[in-house]
């Protein structure tokens, strides 16, 4: 990245990306805030702005849920909304994820079903981390019929790519 602005190339969306994709498999939650503070910025050393797109907003999500904050997980995908952009089948499994890593919560199986119901409405299927995490918040929460209406919903689904092929991710990526 420093070679690249050293040789007069500004960074892009693209090249944020990879830094966030980057942290993410590092798993460093506080670098890659601190890039999508940057990346963000109306007028920071590089460039005027850099606005996000789906794919940041999932690297971002991934390295969040995995440093364990549920909340800024969530709070992310909110964002993504409100930035015009629509969320994909990445996001709300992340998201989903991030409700089943607190499952003691009294509200979390509540917010993936909110979750579960509005991925539905956009015409997206779960991805197999997110069942497993919906059937395991469901579980938790004394709600097997829950979860085999989940894992009875997704079996009935066509696979990806199949006729009436369904959107895997938001169109603006």
């Amino acid at each position: 990245f420093g070679e690249m602005v050293a040789a007069g190339i500004g960074p892009d969306a693209i090249s944020y990306t990879c830094l966030l994709k980057a942290c993410a498999v590092a798993g460093d939650h506080v670098r890659a805030e601190r890039i999508w503070v940057e990346m963000q910025q109306r007028t920071n050393h590089y460039s005027t702005y850099t606005p996000p797109t789906p794919h940041s907003y999932a690297h971002l999500m991934a390295v969040q849920r995995r440093a364990g904050n549920a909340s800024r997980t969530l709070q992310l995908l909110e964002e993504l909304r409100a930035s015009g952009l629509t969320p994909s089948t990445v996001h709300y499994s992340l998201a989903l994820r991030a409700c089943e890593q607190h499952r003691e919560l009294p509200n979390s199986l509540q917010r993936a079903l909110t979750l579960y119901s509005q991925m539905r409405a956009q015409g997206l299927r779960l991805d197999s981390r997110g069942l497993l995490a919906a059937t395991r918040l469901c579980d938790a929460h004394g709600r097997p019929d829950l979860s085999a209406r989940l894992r009875q919903e997704r079996s009935m689904d066509l696979p990806f790519g199949g006729a009436g092929k369904q959107r895997r991710s938001g169109g603006n990526s």
